[in-house]
C-alpha cells in the first residue's frame, strides 16, 4: 500500500510539475503564476480527466476521451512486448548459460548484441518494408498492416494478427537484455550443491535449468525491467507509427494534435501534451508495481523487509 500511495503520487505530481513549466514556458509569465493556476488544473484532471477538446469546430472530441481510447493499445502492446520478451530472454539466457562457450552460446551471444544495437524504430520500418504482405519482399503469413486493427472484442483474430509483429519489435531489445542477465545468473549456479543433487536424483538437464536454475535468475530480471519501465513505454511510443497502431502517442491519430494545433493553426496543443504526459506517467507506474510485486513475489526476503 505504500507503494502504491507513492506511484499515485508521482502520476499526480508529475503533470502538475509539466503544467507549471510548459505553462511558464508557453505563455512568457513566471513559474509562481501558472501555480497559482494549478489547483483548478488538478481538479479539472483529477475529478473529470478534462483537457479540453480537440479537432475543428465540426468535430470536437474530448481529449481525455481519446487519450484513454488509445491508452487500452498502448497498454496491450507494452504487456505484449513484456511477455514476448521477458520469456525469451529467459529461454535463450538459460541455454546459454547451460552451453557457456559453445557455437550456441556464441550464436545467442551475437544475437543478443544485436539486439541491444538495432534501434526500435528502424527495425519496425525495416519489418514492414520486407516483411509486409502488400509491399514486402517476404510476406509473413498471419501478419498484416495495423490499418485493420479492430479491438479484442470485436474480431479477436485481426486484433492478433495486427499485433503480434509489433510484439515481436518490442520484444527484441527486451529479450537481449534478459538474455544477458539470466546467462550470468544461470553460470553462476551451475556447480551449486542444489543443482548437483538434482541432477543426482536422475533428473534430465533441461529439468535441472528451467525448474532449479532458472528461478535464480527472475529476480535480477524483473529487476531489469522495472528498472528500464521508461525506456519500454518510450519504444512503445516509437512503435506506434511505422505499424499504424491507433494508441494516443501516434502522429496519425490524436498525437497529430500535439504539433498541429486544431483551430489556431500548426503549434503545439499545450492540453494534449498533458494528457499524453498522464498516460505515460500512469503505464510506468502500474507496471513499475506491477514487476515489484512479482519481485517479492520471487524473493520472499523482499517481502520481509517491506514488512519491517
Amino acid at each position: 500500500m505504500r507503494r502504491l500511495l507513492g506511484l499515485l503520487a508521482v502520476v499526480l505530481i508529475t503533470p502538475a510539475l509539466a503544467y507549471v513549466v510548459f505553462g511558464a514556458l508557453m505563455h512568457g509569465t513566471t513559474l509562481w503564476a501558472e501555480a497559482a493556476d494549478l489547483p483548478d488544473y488538478a481538479r479539472r484532471v483529477i475529478l473529470h480527466f478534462d483537457f479540453g477538446v480537440i479537432g475543428p469546430a465540426t468535430q470536437r472530441e474530448p481529449i481525455g476521451h481519446a487519450v484513454l481510447k488509445g491508452a487500452v493499445v498502448d497498454g496491450t502492446l507494452l504487456v505484449g512486448g513484456l511477455l514476448v520478451g521477458t520469456l525469451t530472454g529467459l529461454v535463450t539466457g538459460t541455454i546459454a548459460g547451460a552451453r557457456r562457450r559453445t557455437k550456441t552460446d556464441r550464436a545467442l551471444a551475437l544475437g543478443s548484441a544485436a539486439g541491444l544495437s538495432v534501434p526500435v524504430y528502424w527495425l519496425g520500418f525495416m519489418t514492414l518494408v520486407l516483411f509486409a504482405p502488400e509491399q514486402g519482399r517476404w510476406g509473413i503469413p498471419f501478419f498484416t498492416r495495423s490499418d485493420t486493427y479492430r479491438p479484442l472484442t470485436e474480431d479477436p483474430l485481426a486484433w492478433l494478427q495486427s499485433l503480434w509483429v509489433p510484439w515481436v519489435a518490442l520484444a527484441i531489445p527486451l529479450a537481449a537484455m534478459c538474455h544477458r542477465l539470466t546467462r550470468a545468473a544461470i553460470a553462476e549456479v551451475l556447480d551449486d550443491d542444489m543443482l548437483r543433487t538434482a541432477r543426482a536424483k536422475g533428473l534430465r538437464e533441461r529439468t535441472v535449468m528451467f525448474r532449479h536454475a532458472l528461478p535464480v535468475a527472475l529476480p535480477p530480471v524483473i529487476g531489469l525491467i522495472s528498472a528500464n519501465m521508461a525506456l519500454l513505454v518510450t519504444n512503445v511510443i516509437v512503435i506506434e507509427t511505422p505499424f499504424n497502431l491507433p494508441g494516443a502517442f501516434r502522429f496519425a491519430g490524436v498525437g497529430q494534435f500535439v504539433y498541429f494545433g486544431g483551430d489556431n493553426g500548426p503549434g503545439v496543443n499545450f492540453q494534449v501534451v498533458q494528457a499524453l504526459i498522464v498516460e505515460a506517467a500512469a503505464l510506468i507506474a502500474i507496471m513499475t508495481l506491477v514487476c515489484d510485486l512479482l519481485y517479492a513475489a520471487l524473493d520472499p526476503r523482499v517481502a520481509a523487509r517491506a514488512l519491517g
